[in-house]
């Protein structure tokens, strides 16, 4: 049996593969204030969400009956009013109701926030612009 196209196709694979890795966004650094859990109660105490962020670059969210999981990428360091860019790229979900009575499209629905940590790290503000002017949460930092 030829084994050379095998061979040659493997050979090909290995050497493409760290380009391949090299070109999508890099993982945040050990230490960056999104990694971790964080929760925040809605509607008057009817509704929890809960966002795991892990360091590398997914994340798990539910909302309600909602769970979805998501890759995410976030600038290292916040812009001048202290806002991180944080882009979400839904890559699996339930099909089911959130907090607001919305449902996710489905995988490939990506989103762009704007948070905002707190001086002590312990609360997180989401924002639909880098302002204050449309925001949510705060959520707050799970121990």
């Amino acid at each position: 049996m030829n084994r050379l196209p095998t061979l040659l196709l493997m050979t090909g694979l290995l050497a493409a593969a760290p380009l391949l890795h090299a070109a999508g966004p890099p993982a945040p650094t050990v230490g960056h204030p999104i990694v971790g859990t964080w929760s925040w109660v809605t509607f008057g105490g009817t509704c929890t969400e809960t966002w795991l962020y892990r360091p590398n670059r997914t994340m798990l969210g539910t909302s309600g009956e909602e769970v979805a999981e998501k890759i995410y990428d976030i600038a290292a360091t916040p812009d001048a009013g202290g806002f991180y860019r944080l882009i979400e790229t839904v890559v699996r979900q339930n099909d089911k109701k959130d907090c607001s009575g919305a449902v996710l499209e489905g995988p490939g629905e990506q989103s762009t926030r704007f948070v905002q940590f707190s001086p002590q790290g312990d609360k997180l503000l989401v924002c639909r612009t880098a302002a204050l002017s449309a925001c949510f949460g705060p959520l707050r930092r799970v121990p």
